[in-house]
């Protein structure tokens, strides 16, 4: 009717306050007036599925009661019983004084050992019954506890003022954004490797993990994945002065032990929209068929994935399907993308630190989407090699992923010398050691192969230590200021590569010196 009306929209999850804004439609010269914030108050969860596990436990919790109170019922009467029994001396004087026939004594004793037997099989029935109920509400009051995203069940409310001049139809729009949902990103990396070695073909499916603990459980939802990330947005970096100072070491504390503090997982917000209590961002597949005959038969399933929009520097992932996320704070997977993307291999290997040769992908991002960094599970050729972290690459930028461990390459590190020999008379207190290093490589593969080959010389930390290099043959592709070695070469069929490099280092023969090969 026309005129003012309060409405009012209870049990609404955990949001912004600030965030909250109502909207609606109606009459011609509708208006709404306020919209304020208040609480409602509940003696239990509103949440049905939250009630549901509540009464579960209550009833467990009966039965557990009503166990024990068995058990203490059935230990009073063996109790009775061994009191009873304790009076059987009494039968000797009753058979001798004629007031007992030997028949009463023995139907007694055959009495006592049946209630015996019976009571101890009625109190492992229990122990058995009782054990069972109380596994069964540890396992529900865990269950209640992931579910539950409110420590109080009072719930938030929202009271809007609406002005209508005219009868008629009002709908009304609330909209927030909330703290307690987030997601992030999970590939599966399927590498197809090809004939002859070098290059290849990558199948990477993108998927999103979404978790939500916002206490109201997301139902057949429209949803959508953004890459903004608005906390490092809103700030631009500045650069602060740089200073050098000679280090004064801090005094000496005592150590206190601490309680051990869970760290707090990074949080996106999502907004959510909400008419009249409910989720106004439902949708259902529609996708029928009048005949089953119409259904294909025989072809290779699709994955449903999501479509891209770009708004502004972020990347919005609008998945295909509604889908549900419950309130639990549990990861729930949903597929963005499916992409084949091109990528070449080459062959790492550091014997300084282990004798092994690493196959490596060199993966293209040919999409017009951003990788964000997530961990990815690593198929070679259809068999599980591991997981490793997908770094955040832009569109057609690389990332390089190891594949295991080629054992068709052999690699081995050798030291040719060390010669010690002292200083000459005018420099009679020095030591200079010479070192004298080849590596070998060698290529049992059918086709060539390009190979990263990585070492390393001593950097000395010391003004009175030198490190001098004699020779490396051939040159390094590339050398480092801190004498980090890369030699890149392909490697033929059944061909071997060699090199060596040789150095000294001089030092104070009094001087101990750390990092001694």
């Amino acid at each position: 009717s026309a005129g003012e009306h309060e409405l009012r929209v209870n049990d609404l999850p955990k949001f912004l306050r600030e965030s909250l804004r109502a909207s609606g439609q109606g009459p011609q010269g509708t208006r709404i007036l306020n919209v304020d914030l208040t609480t409602t108050f509940h003696s239990r969860p509103p949440e049905s599925e939250i009630q549901t596990l509540q009464t579960a436990c209550d009833l467990l919790q009966q039965q557990i009661d009503l166990l024990r109170a068995r058990q203490a019922a059935l230990n009073d009467r063996r109790q009775w019983l061994r009191a009873l029994g304790e009076q059987s001396h009494d039968f000797a004087k009753g058979l001798a004084q004629g007031q007992m026939k030997p028949q009463d004594c023995a139907d007694f004793f055959s009495f006592a050992a049946t209630q015996a037997l019976q009571n101890a099989e009625a109190e492992q029935d229990l122990e058995v019954q009782l054990r069972q109920r109380q596994e069964e509400l540890a396992a529900k009051q865990r269950e209640l506890a992931h579910k539950r995203g409110y420590d109080l069940p009072d719930r938030s409310a929202a009271v809007v003022n609406v002005d209508m001049l005219a009868e008629g139809d009002f709908s009304l729009e609330l909209s927030y954004l909330v703290t307690q949902a987030s997601w992030h990103p999970q590939y599966d990396v399927r590498v197809t490797v090809g004939e002859n070695g070098n290059q290849g073909e990558v199948e990477l499916t993108y998927v999103g993990l979404v978790q939500q603990s916002t206490g109201e459980s997301w139902e057949q939802v429209s949803l959508a994945l953004s890459t903004a990330r608005p906390s490092l947005a809103a700030v631009l970096p500045e650069l602060a002065p740089h200073y050098l100072d000679v280090y004064t070491p801090p005094p000496p504390r005592q150590v206190l032990a601490a309680p051990m503090m869970a760290s707090a997982a990074p949080r996106a917000m999502m907004k959510r929209q909400s008419t009249g209590g409910m989720s106004a961002d439902m949708a259902k597949d529609t996708m029928t068929y009048s005949s089953v005959d119409e259904l294909p038969w025989g072809a290779q399933a699709e994955v449903a994935t999501a479509t891209v929009e770009q708004t502004g520097t972020a990347y919005v992932f609008r998945i295909a399907r509604s889908v549900d996320i419950p309130s639990d704070n549990s990861p729930h997977k949903t597929t963005i993308a499916l992409d084949n993307l091109p990528c070449t291999f080459d062959y790492v290997s550091a014997p300084v630190i282990e004798p092994n040769v690493h196959l490596r992908a060199k993966i293209t991002n040919t999409t017009e989407r951003v990788l964000l960094p997530g961990e990815s599970s690593i198929f070679l050729s259809g068999e599980y090699v591991g997981t490793t972290k997908v770094k955040l690459t832009a569109p057609n930028e690389q990332f390089k992923i190891f594949l295991g461990i080629d054992d068709n390459i052999k690699v081995k590190r050798e030291q040719l010398e060390r010669s010690v020999e002292k200083g000459a008379l005018l420099q009679s207190d020095l030591r200079r050691t010479t070192y004298t290093y080849r590596i070998t490589i060698h290529n049992y593969a059918a086709f060539v192969r390009n190979i990263i080959l990585r070492d390393q010389l001593p950097l000395s930390q010391h003004e009175r230590i030198k490190v001098k290099t004699q020779n490396i043959q051939p040159p390094p592709t590339e050398r480092t200021k801190l004498e980090l070695l890369t030699w890149r070469f392909p490697l033929a069929a059944a061909a071997e590569y060699k090199l060596e490099y040789r150095f000294t280092v001089e030092h104070p023969q009094d001087m101990q010196v750390r990092g001694m090969l």
